[in-house]
């Protein structure tokens, strides 16, 4: 209940009945409906009621006579009370006096038969005293005239006439002078009355004795009568009575039987033109029905219910009750539409506003709210099914290839496309029109019952379903579907970047319609949620994608030198790796990365989306690493290495004319595919990896760090590997034949037999040295050291190893040829021995014996510039300076 309503304020303060009255006030009803009774000086004056506003209403006085309170009755606060009062008062309205009456001018002429006027109040008696009373507009206050004469009346017909009340109502302004000759003219008329009626009787003394004698006649006739018939003569009248009775019936039945008729006929006839309103008011409703003017019943139903809601007659009563039946079922058909969707709010208002004015049983305001949300959750299940139907359909027509693509493209489908505008745009519309009908019905516009605490319960639950049963259809729609997060990988990235991006802005419209609503913040959570993992999906997309050809760049090698840099031969794998990731960087950054109103960063830091971004590039860098080494250790067309020197020595000789089976993709051969695949691991890790953490800063992405450090190790293991298989089928095979060399043609040296060069085999290791370092050069360039000096590390210690089983040399011959073929060899290979080497070669010279005399020395060092001099070009060739190759 509300506070009751006080009048404190009214203009005019008085006037005679029918006076348009302002009353204002505090809580004078919150609607139109809301006013129930208004009173003014205990006068009915609610028909004649403007509601305005909670502070104003208009309306007219009633019959009152007198002062009185403005008493207004609200269904919300109940009986009011007045701070102040209204006076009534009733207007003489004589002959030159503007009204909206006829006044007679003059007293109506004596009827005869003594017949009085119908109306006896049509006729105002002049004044008594025969003074004007035209200008008197100052009259005495009746307030005090009830103060003096308490049980008076000023009319001159009332018995308690008070001649002081009739003057001062009437003459208060009239001077002394003007009431004597008033007076007197009052004593005079009244004398003339007098003198009229002798003058009468002296007039007719005549006509008065013969009335004396007729009644002196009468008298005796009637004793007569007496004498003869007796004292009772009524019986034989009533017989007689009687008999004429019956005889004018006889006579004039028939003809009063067709008066009696007439008369009833004209009696309906009169009815029906007095209440022609309420015997057309059925039809008239079927006709307003017809015409959709509900306006127009309520207003007539209404109006008929007020005339004869409470009559007693039987005819109207039945009226009344066929109406009622029209109405009752013109309730169900309002209903009925209410509730039929879909309806436009305006429309359903106006039915809710009908069924309220027909006092409808129920709360047609919340019916029609929970058919909204009935209505928009099917919606959203018809969407979801039209678009899951049509699907099929696509998936059948195209058959099993073009399924297979169709279920690749996943939620990347126009199909899905258009599912997820058509479901955004239906919760959008569809809660555009449930929040504000519910907002104005909470707010009290649409009756009902807004204030039950279990109906805000209730609707905050129905916002909460539907956007749950939105959220659950987008993730279906969306983030589910053929080829799961990897889908759309068949897509070129145009077409993949147009429909994420029409998808994400259909979600963000429908969110931005929420935001507008200012509906609560848990359904609001639901909507964005999803869009936050929509954009952690589509995130995931592009790099999954990005992963799917990485994986598969192993097809796209060509082994073709794309550029030939400090690292060695670079195929154009580094360079695809980098676009990849640039690539899928650039779409993330453009399509997903930027938060909408109110979303959330989607890689802030230490977030989930941000260790998946972290975790999907490390799988991305570890799968070009992968592939780098499945083409290093994919050897299927390898050499068979034999253990003859001339295996190693003619290989780089032979690459030009070899036979088609022993090539590999590109023409190049095994050997020279490792090598190429060892100097893309460089790279990669040198250039590569730089490059991409780069894209990472350009893009404001979270510093890949671990993962760059991860690939980073796993390539130095590649390259470490790469060198170990290049040693183990070049660099064994070559090792092999220096002891089968050593011996061959020469066991041992002669004592006689002076010393004038090195036996074959030293040659045999510088040019086998020679070949594998062309080799190695002309595929890594300056970086081909780690190779050389590693095949040459091996052929030290194979040295070391057959100068420890050697047995002792004893003669001078003997060790200065062992001394001298160990020397040219170091001297041969000292670019790229390793400190290792150095010391296997160190542990052979070791074991020789140290030449004695002067003369060995000499041809030690006649037999060394020989050996520079016919050997200048192989030398040349072997430590050549690798960066001007």
């Amino acid at each position: 209940m509300g506070p009751p309503p006080v009048v404190t304020g009214i203009s005019p303060k008085e006037g005679p009945p029918g006076t348009r009255v302002t009353i204002r006030g505090e809580f004078l009803g919150t609607t139109a409906n809301d006013l129930i009774g208004l009173k003014i000086c205990g006068c009915d004056c609610l028909l004649s009621a403007e509601w305005k506003s909670k502070n104003k209403i208009v309306a007219r006085s009633g019959p009152c006579k007198g002062r009185g309170d403005i008493i207004a009755t609200t269904r919300s606060g109940g009986e009011g009370t007045s701070t102040v009062q209204f006076r009534g008062y009733h207007e003489s309205i004589g002959p030159v006096k503007e009204s909206a009456v006829w006044v007679e001018e003059a007293a109506p002429p004596s009827l005869p038969w003594g017949r009085r006027p119908m109306s006896p109040t049509a006729y105002t008696p002049p004044d008594p005293l025969g003074l004007s009373t035209e200008g008197e507009d100052c009259k005495f206050p009746e307030d005090e005239l009830n103060e003096l004469f308490p049980d008076g009346s000023g009319k001159l017909s009332d018995e308690n006439f008070q001649p002081g009340w009739y003057l001062l109502e009437h003459h208060s302004n009239t001077s002394f002078e003007d009431l004597r000759a008033g007076m007197v003219f009052l004593q005079r008329k009244v004398e003339s009355q007098k003198e009229g009626q002798l003058s009468f009787l002296k007039a007719n003394t005549g006509a008065v004795m013969d009335q004396l004698d007729r009644l002196v006649l009468l008298k005796n006739m009637f004793e007569e009568d007496q004498r003869k018939n007796g004292k009772e003569p009524l019986p034989s009248l009533q017989a007689a009575i009687e008999e004429s009775i019956t005889l004018a019936d006889s006579l004039f039945s028939e003809i009063l039987s067709r008066k009696e008729n007439a008369d009833k006929t004209r009696e309906a006839l009169s009815l029906l033109t007095r209440h022609k309103f309420l015997f057309q008011l059925p039809a008239s409703i079927d006709k307003n029905i017809r015409k959709k003017e509900y306006d127009l019943v309520v207003n007539d139903y209404t109006r008929v219910k007020n005339l004869f809601g409470n009559t007693d007659v039987k005819l109207f009563q039945k009226i009344l009750a066929e109406i009622d039946k029209k109405i009752e079922d013109l309730k169900e058909k309002l209903h009925t539409r209410m509730k039929t969707m879909p309806i436009n709010v305006q429309e359903q208002t106006k039915y809710i506003r009908l069924l309220i004015s027909l006092n409808w049983e129920g709360d047609a305001a919340w019916i029609a709210i929970t058919s909204r949300k009935d209505y928009l959750m099917g919606l959203m299940n018809k969407v979801k099914d039209h678009f899951k139907q049509k699907e099929e359909q696509e998936s059948n027509e195209k058959g099993k290839r073009k399924q297979k693509e169709s279920e690749n493209e996943g939620p990347w489908s126009m199909t899905r496309a258009a599912w997820c505008g058509a479901a955004c745009g239906a919760l959008a519309s569809e809660l555009n029109a449930l929040w504000p009908l519910a907002r104005r019905y909470f707010a009290g516009e649409l009756g009902g019952e807004p204030t039950a605490p279990q109906r805000h319960s209730n609707l905050k639950e129905m916002i909460i379903a539907a956007v749950e049963v939105f959220s659950e259809h987008m993730r279906e729609c969306l983030l589910s579907g053929g080829g799961s997060v990897a889908g759309g990988g068949a897509l070129p990235v145009d077409v993949l970047r147009t429909r994420l991006l029409a998808n994400l802005r259909h979600l963000r419209e429908a969110y931005d319609s929420l935001l507008k609503l200012d509906l609560p913040s848990q359904p609001l959570s639901i909507v964005e949620k999803v869009i936050f993992e929509y954009r952690v999906h589509g995130m995931v997309v592009f790099l999954q994608r990005a992963l799917r050809r990485v994986k598969g760049l192993a097809d796209a090698e060509t082994w073709k030198v794309e550029q030939f840099s400090d690292y060695g031969a670079i195929t154009i794998l580094p360079h695809l790796l980098e676009t990849y990731m640039n690539e899928a960087l650039s779409s993330i950054h453009k399509c997903v990365l930027t938060s909408g109103r109110r979303e959330s960063a989607l890689l802030a830091d230490g977030s989930e989306p941000a260790a998946q971004l972290l975790k999907h590039t490390q799988q991305i860098l570890l799968a070009f690493v992968a592939v780098l080494r499945d083409l290093a250790l994919q050897h299927d067309d390898e050499a068979d290495f034999n253990n003859t020197s001339l295996s190693v020595a003619l290989d780089q000789r032979l690459e030009d004319g070899a036979a088609g089976s022993m090539r590999g993709p590109g023409g190049r051969n095994w050997q020279q595919r490792l090598l190429m695949t060892g100097a893309n691991a460089q790279y990669t890790r040198r250039r590569t990896l730089s490059n991409v953490t780069a894209v990472f800063d350009n893009f404001s992405l979270p510093k890949p760090t671990q993962p760059i450090q991860v690939t980073k190790d796993a390539l130095s293991t590649l390259e470490t590997t790469i060198a170990e298989t290049y040693l183990e089928h070049k660099g064994d095979p070559l090792v092999g034949t220096i002891e089968p060399s050593m011996y061959m043609g020469r066991h041992k040296t002669d004592v006689e037999t002076p010393v004038d060069d090195a036996r074959p085999y030293v040659y045999e290791i510088i040019n086998n040295l020679i070949a594998v370092h062309a080799e190695v050069d002309s595929i890594c360039g300056a970086a081909s050291s780690r190779y050389v000096r590693d095949i040459c590390e091996t052929v030290c210690e194979e040295l070391a190893r057959l100068a420890a089983c050697a047995p002792v040399a004893t003669t001078r011959s003997a060790a200065l040829q062992a001394r001298l073929e160990y020397t040219l060899l170091r001297f041969a290979c000292a670019e790229h021995l390793t400190r290792k080497a150095e010391n296997y070669l160190m542990e052979a010279l070791a074991g020789i014996p140290p030449l004695e005399t002067e003369e060995d020395k000499n041809r030690m060092d006649e037999l060394i510039q020989g050996f520079k001099k016919r050997m200048e070009l192989q030398l040349g060739s072997l430590n050549c300076n690798m960066e001007t190759v």
